[in-house]
């Protein structure tokens, strides 16, 4: 395992890499607030490992650090305890990840086939491991870390921990705006055809009530009820599309089509329709935000991997399946979600059998923003204040309002919402993934030469770099593309003046609306 910090052999002069990070002589002072007190002339070289209880004072252990309560020690209290177990780490991840936004995922199959989809969930779950590794690397050297602002504090100071606080903020924000306007839409379809602006502002009142427990072992089983809910209305969804067929198939319109590779005629097939898909599920594999606010408040921060692993191993199975038979099932008529494919009573069914998916998903967003204003609030000076439960639950209670309300206002006021987060989306997830590379080269600017595995994982970091660059540059160009031929088309109004449509029209083919960002 690593050393505390990076830091250089005796008499070793910087390296390239250091040159990246030129305030890291600082690093040690900054630290202190993440790792308590542990003593920094051992840190590099640590004692023998001497059989003590986990939940005594820190300990170094093969250069690793763990810490239970955080920065915080002895009997003060604490914001965010840690009471949280591998199974319930788990189900916050994979609600945080696993919405309903999966049903978008057999549009990708019909646009780049099932071979290329195969591949795509395979990388793209090493991608998910590869982020969530790199992330609780650094909170296992920091055990005081609770989210990414604390990281841009730790690598370079504070103007650095704001930076990632607003990427943090703005993108979990646009996320709760999103279910928000989701809930509204299933609301739609299950009958209560009323005002949008009414049905969303209920949603979104809905689910700031059920983001307030504050513990994520409270919070998991909401969690669990959410994966629930999206297995139950996944099974339905493939069962009602082998047994009817795609709705939206004319008679005159020729049979079902599956191929490995490739698109048939009846579906776009450009560059930028595999992009935009490609996307989707790149984005489908993310609970990249939520990884260090749940190893935060875990037991034993080492069972981390634990969870990880369930989440990547059972993400990439049920998005295999999920493509690939809702694809066969619907051929080239699959649209986005597949729900629009299904006869009118099974979108009433599935809808609302998958609310508590689209409220949960929502509201683990509002943690992970919540949270973080929470600590920011109770840092320094007005720690002492956590002994007033009043106060705790008022600041708690007052934070999670003003997000719901930010979220539910940009969702109602920006006219193409749902593409604009797509944008968000590439952007967002591109930089958590580089991220988690930069992660990797800031612990070893020092020694990245010196073994095989550590330039092995330069060249690693290096080249999923590169691949983060390319969504970016890729995926946000696509979106934007997609957003000016909405506009072209006229398909884009405002969301306070138009009521939800289920379907629209997209070229030839019909688009089922909203898609939603998992």
């Amino acid at each position: 395992m690593d050393a505390l910090e990076p830091c250089p052999a005796p008499g070793q002069k910087r390296t390239a890499l250091s040159y990246l990070f030129p305030n890291n002589d600082q690093v040690l002072s900054r630290r202190a607030k993440f790792t308590d007190d542990i003593d920094t002339a051992t840190a590099s070289t640590p004692p023998p490992v001497v059989a003590t209880d986990d939940h005594e004072k820190p300990k170094i252990e093969e250069g690793l650090i763990e810490q239970i309560n955080g920065p915080y020690t002895g009997e003060e209290p604490k914001a965010l305890p840690r009471t949280l177990g591998r199974f319930g780490a788990f189900f916050n991840m994979i609600a945080f990840s696993f919405a309903l936004g999966v049903l978008s995922i057999p549009m990708a199959v019909a646009t780049i086939g099932i071979v290329p989809f195969i591949l795509q969930c395979l990388f793209f779950g090493f991608l998910s491991w590869y982020t969530g590794y790199q992330y609780w690397r650094v909170a296992m050297m920091y055990p005081g870390i609770h989210n990414l602002q604390q990281v841009g504090e730790l690598m370079y100071g504070p103007s650095c921990a704001v930076a990632f606080a607003v990427i943090q903020a703005v993108f979990g924000i646009f996320v709760q705006g999103s279910h928000a306007l989701l809930g509204g839409y299933a609301f739609y379809y299950l009958g209560w055809h009323g005002c949008m602006v009414g049905m969303a502002a209920v949603f979104a009142v809905i689910s700031w009530i059920v983001t307030l427990p504050r513990s994520y072992k409270l919070f998991s089983m909401f969690a669990a009820t959410s994966f629930t809910s999206i297995i139950t209305v996944i099974i339905i969804a493939m069962i009602a599309s082998g047994v009817t067929g795609p709705v939206n198939k004319d008679p005159s319109d020729p049979p079902r089509e599956i191929l490995a590779f490739g698109a048939t005629k009846q579906v776009p097939h450009s560059f930028l329709d595999g992009m935009l898909y490609t996307s989707n599920v790149f984005v489908s594999f993310g609970a990249t935000t939520s990884y260090l606010p749940i190893i935060a408040e875990m037991h034993h921060p080492r069972q981390f991997l634990t969870s990880l692993n369930m989440l990547v191993i059972i993400s990439i199975v049920l998005y295999i399946i999920v493509g690939c038979i809702m694809n066969y099932n619907l051929g080239q008529y699959t649209i986005s979600p597949s729900l629009g494919s299904l006869s009118p009573i099974m979108v009433k069914v599935s809808y609302g059998l998958s609310l508590p998916t689209i409220l949960v998903a929502g509201c683990c967003s509002a943690q992970v923003t919540g949270k973080m204003f929470l600590l920011n609030f109770f840092s320094k000076s007005r720690r002492r204040f956590l002994e007033n439960k009043w106060i705790l639950w008022s600041v708690w209670i007052t934070i999670n309002f003003l997000s719901w309300v930010a979220a539910y206002v940009l969702a109602e006021l920006i006219p193409f919402f749902n593409s604009f987060l797509g944008i968000m989306s590439s952007v967002f997830w591109s930089t958590f993934l580089f991220m988690a590379c930069w992660f990797y080269i800031w612990r070893h600017q020092h020694d990245y030469h010196r073994t095989w595995q550590n330039r092995l994982g330069l060249v690693v970091a290096l080249l999923i770099i590169g691949i983060a660059g390319f969504f970016l540059i890729a995926g946000t160009w696509a979106v934007a593309v997609s957003i000016r031929d909405l506009y072209n088309a006229g398909k884009v109004g405002g969301q306070l003046s138009s009521p939800p449509l289920p379907l629209q029209l997209h070229g030839t083919r019909r688009r089922a609306q909203p898609d939603a960002v998992t």
